[in-house]
């Protein structure tokens, strides 16, 4: 477990990083309702359980999310990787900065 790692510290790493983004991923794409209410929950319980979550499974819980169709999301989940994959860098680097001793590997995979 990551015993440093709080929910609101998370929050605010995850917020951070979603202002880094690209502003039409952000505001287009990934809304700050989904990153507070949907996926920082589900990061916290994976980080605290050392099970990492990809930019596909963060995509996955995004269109889960908004319910769309499986026509829907074959045609959007491969361009939301890449928004993803971003948001995770941003976010490791978000918590390094915050928390050197946060282990980054149990956190979130390679991207």
């Amino acid at each position: 477990m990551n015993p440093n790692i709080t929910l609101k510290a998370l929050e605010q790493s995850a917020l951070d990083a979603h202002a880094r983004l690209e502003p039409t991923n952000r505001d287009l794409l990934l809304d700050r309702y989904f990153v507070r209410q949907h996926l920082v929950p589900v990061l916290l319980f994976r980080m605290q359980a050392h099970i990492p979550m990809s930019p596909a499974e963060m995509a996955q819980l995004w269109a889960e999310h908004l319910g769309l169709s499986e026509s829907l999301q074959a045609a959007w989940l491969p361009k939301l990787e890449a928004t993803f994959a971003r948001f995770a860098a941003l976010l490791k680097d978000e918590l390094q900065q915050k928390n050197p001793r946060i282990r980054l590997q149990t956190v979130l995979p390679s991207t």
